[in-house]
């Protein structure tokens, strides 16, 4: 498909180079800048833009093959000209004549592509036309090329605007990409495509039409991403080396040793290398030197430089050169810093070195707390290679668990040595496949039955451990009472490490679901403490983050979430992708939270995308899909809301039953939507009813404020004894919320959605001022009923939210709730069959309620009754 460049991310540099134009005092602009950043497209679009003020352009290129021609660059306008009898004064004169006489009755502008390559006698007609004042003049310079003095005088003797055009930025490159190709681009692959190119508009631009016609880069659910690593273009490969010039052999050393390895000290560099090569590779700006805390750190001066090498040097080179920094890191100062062996088991892998098992082990571990688990099976696979058994097959395992291939990470876990692994970490293999048996084979009966027969198998008196994985099972399917029944034989001192963060994990769940937030709290600081200590995997400090600020939200402490989430993504910030997909997603639960719909969307977008093309079993695709469809049915969305319904239902995990509670939240929302506000209200009661049978009582709450926003305030006994039982401020307000909206009192409805503010959930606030509306309405309190309305209106544009109470404000029709439902339901193109079907009504009771929505609005025809309540939806 061929590709539109647009020209993107340069409107600030399009308005400075226009001001210079129109500018009577400028004599014209400088536009400087590296090689394919884009500098003559720039200048392109801007004199074309020009002419909107009456200017006409002319171009005038520099080359190097007409350099030593003289007025070679003005050969188009001096054919008639030359001659050896013609005066050089005349020939000049005639020059600018020629490049003026175009369109008498306009403004002029002399473009100069590669000013630093033209002949004196063309810069000096160039001169000529600033000093008459004949011609505005744009001057593209390329950086780092030498410019002749003559043309520095150009700029520096006249009044010139200066612009030093910058590569794009990361998001630059993705709209330029998106614009290109028509579409979103995955976000990781454009991270990849900056990385190599550092904006370099050209380089991008090759990139992605070669990769395109190759069959790399393809459209995959909805956006574009990379199949294969992309592969440099061969005639970029030729254009990246002709910049690099000729290398000697030992410059040739340094260049490929930073291939491989960089970034590198500067005396470890000097100590492999010959000191003068790297000096000379300075020079000719193939290196850059950044000084750290302790030495300089030396990188290529572009990553292209490596890709280009890596692949045109020997295989066997590029393995020496990888052995001789690996022996150079085993004998640094930081050489036993995690970071340091995972560095030097990956070059070790790919070098002449004879293989070393152990480190490969030890690297293997670090690259699993670094959430590289990619790179960890790559070390754990070199480490079952070279002869290490037991807990490299059980690294290998888990990194394959987490990157969603659960039955490979079986496999691998049933191809141990018999008693390859000592009993010390026999409580780290059972966990693991618990974990990889209710997460990614989505089994919770087969986990239920491997804990059962572990817990046999260790006697009468059972064992620690296993009584901890039985905690963390019942957390997960949302059996609190079960967690604390186990739980009660616990002593986390004497869990082995690699457990304890999931046990304070399920401890976290369960008390939290309790109500019990002060406790969660507690066990969601310890297992922040076990996972540091021990270096756990950061997707396990990741869940208890997000069990941290599911208690958080629940009890009302949307502050403190916040606070937490933020925290999360800062961390997450030098992590793989993955992680900061989950760091996304939380943050998205908390604007969610906080009325944030439109930024809970952006969030989880490419979350989502990254978790499907990842291929996700593990059940984060359905934890994220559910905030996202709670948001979009929020904001009103209705036909996009019923759609991610239907995915999440699709995509509904086993693994995650204690939250089916937000699935039933979602599925009253999208009823709501429906108009079918009965449906949403008996959904939700259910689910507070199964809470409550579970001694789920914060969960309990959540779903009683989703059928108090609904409307249905029969619920207010129950929530103030809920208030005696559960933390935290939400439950509390929710409680006045049901007691005010039961009793018709708008004063109170009002007072606590200024309360329901304060606490951050501005959702709730917006329904408790929409209902205040309609109880002053009732009362006959049109000035109140009026204010009321006011508020709740400004407070749904600030969060971009259209729920069931603010309708009823917008669209205040003499309707009966039932009516009302039946006429949304009219409006999605529901016949009366339907419409019966769907509330339980006989098709002759549907068909009198609509006869009476019609007397009552004065509408003759069902399209037109349909049309009164559409107009208050998004």
């Amino acid at each position: 498909m061929p590709c539109n460049w647009a020209l993107t991310g340069r409107e600030q540099e399009m308005r400075l180079i226009e001001a210079a134009l129109c500018d009577p005092g400028t004599s014209g602009v400088v536009v400087g800048g590296g090689a394919g950043v884009g500098k003559s497209r720039l200048v392109k679009e801007a004199t074309k833009a020009a002419a909107v003020h009456g200017f006409v352009t002319q171009w005038i290129t520099g080359s190097t093959a007409a350099r030593s021609i003289p007025f070679g660059a003005l050969s188009d306008w001096a054919t008639e000209l030359f001659d050896e009898s013609v005066p050089l004064v005349q020939l000049v004169r005639g020059l600018i004549d020629s490049l003026t006489s175009g369109a008498p009755d306009t403004s002029l502008i002399v473009a100069v592509d590669d000013a630093h390559l033209l002949d004196d006698m063309s810069i000096f007609v160039v001169q000529q036309l600033i000093a008459r004042r004949a011609a505005k003049v744009v001057l593209v310079i390329r950086d780092g090329d030498p410019v002749p003095e003559a043309a520095r005088d150009l700029w520096k003797e006249n009044r010139f605007e200066r612009l030093v055009l910058q590569p794009l930025a990361r998001q630059e490159v993705a709209e330029l990409m998106e614009s290109a190709l028509g579409g979103l681009v995955d976000a990781e692959d454009v991270a990849r495509l900056w990385r190599l190119t550092r904006g370099n508009a050209l380089y991008v631009r090759t990139f992605v039409e070669q990769e395109l016609a190759a069959g790399r880069l393809a459209l995959r659910t909805g956006r574009w991403r990379w199949l294969d690593e992309p592969v440099v273009p061969a005639d970029l490969a030729d254009l990246i080396e002709s910049r690099m010039g000729a290398l000697g052999p030992a410059v040739s050393e340094v260049v490929d040793l930073l291939a491989v390895a960089e970034p590198l000290p500067l005396e470890m560099l000097i100590r492999i290398a010959e000191s003068r090569a790297v000096e000379e590779a300075d020079d000719r700006g193939l290196i850059t030197a950044h000084r750290t805390d302790t030495d300089m750190s030396v990188r290529l001066s572009h990553p292209l430089y490596g890709e280009v090498r890596r692949r045109r040097a020997s295989p066997i080179r590029l393995r020496r050169l990888r052995g001789l920094v690996v022996e150079q890191l085993a004998n640094a100062p930081d050489a036993d810093d995690l970071r340091a062996v995972v560095r030097r088991a990956t070059l070790w892998i790919d070098s002449d070195l004879p293989p070393d098992a152990g480190l490969l082990v030890r690297a293997a571990r670090g690259a699993l707390s670094m959430a590289d688990m990619p790179l960890a099976d790559q070390l754990a696979a070199a480490a079952v290679q070279a002869g290490a058994t037991g807990e490299a097959h059980l690294l290998r395992s888990f990194a394959l668990s987490w990157m969603s291939r659960p039955q490979q990470a079986e496999e691998v876990v049933a191809s141990m040595p018999a008693n390859a692994l000592g009993a010390e970490v026999q409580p780290m293999l059972l966990a693991h496949r618990v974990v990889n048996i209710l997460w990614g084979l989505r089994d919770p009966q087969r986990a239920k039955r491997l804990l059962d027969e572990a817990a046999s198998a260790t006697g009468p008196g059972g064992s620690v451990w296993v009584d901890a994985l039985r905690a963390m099972y019942w957390a997960t399917i949302g059996r609190p009472d079960e967690v604390e029944d186990t739980a009660a034989r616990l002593d986390l001192s004497e869990i082995p490490s690699d457990i304890g963060g999931l046990t304070a994990w399920a401890l976290a769940v369960a008390a939290g679901d309790r109500g019990r937030t002060t406790e969660a709290l507690g066990a969601a600081g310890t297992g922040y403490a076990i996972v540091r200590r021990d270096l756990a995997a950061p997707q396990v400090r990741f869940a208890i983050a997000d069990r941290h600020v599911g208690v958080l939200l629940q009890a009302g402490l949307l502050d403190n979430a916040r606070s937490v989430a933020a925290e999360l993504q800062r961390d997450a910030a030098d992590l793989p992708g993955g992680a900061q997909a989950m760091a996304a997603a939380v943050s998205a639960r908390v604007a969610l939270a906080a009325g944030r719909l439109e930024e809970a969307q952006v969030l989880l977008k490419p979350a989502i995308d990254r978790t499907i093309s990842a291929g996700d079993t593990n059940g984060f695709l359905y934890r994220y899909q559910l905030t996202l469809t709670l948001a979009t049915a929020q904001r009103g969305e209705a036909h996009a809301a019923a759609a991610e319904f239907r995915r999440l239902d699709q995509n509904r995990h086993p693994g995650w039953g204690f939250i089916d509670y937000e699935l039933a939240i979602a599925r009253a929302w999208v009823a709501s939507l429906q108009g079918v506000v009965s449906e949403a209200v008996d959904t939700v009661l259910s689910a507070a009813e199964t809470a409550r049978a579970r001694g789920r009582f914060a969960v309990e709450v959540m779903c009683l404020q989703a059928a108090v926003q609904f409307g249905d305030g029969r619920c207010a006994s129950r929530l103030r004894e809920l208030a005696d039982v559960v933390e935290g401020p939400r439950v509390g307000l929710v409680a006045r919320f049901a007691e005010a909206l039961h009793a018709g009192d708008g004063d109170g409805l009002h007072a606590v959605s200024v309360d329901l503010e304060s606490m951050g959930d501005v959702v709730a606030a917006l329904d408790c001022s929409a209902h205040a509306s309609l109880a002053y309405r009732r009362a006959n309190l049109r000035g109140s009923a009026l204010k009321s309305a006011t508020r709740a209106q400004f407070l749904a544009e600030c969060c971009a939210a259209n729920t069931p109470a603010l309708r009823q404000v917008v669209a205040p029709l003499p309707l009966t709730d039932r009516e009302r439902e039946i006429v949304m339901l009219l409006g999605s193109g529901a016949s009366n069959r339907d419409i019966a079907a769907r509330l339980t009504l006989s098709i002759r009771t549907v068909e009198s309620h609509v006869y009476r929505a019609m007397a009552k609005t004065g509408t003759t025809t069902r399209e037109d009754l349909a049309a009164l309540l559409s107009r208050g939806q998004h």
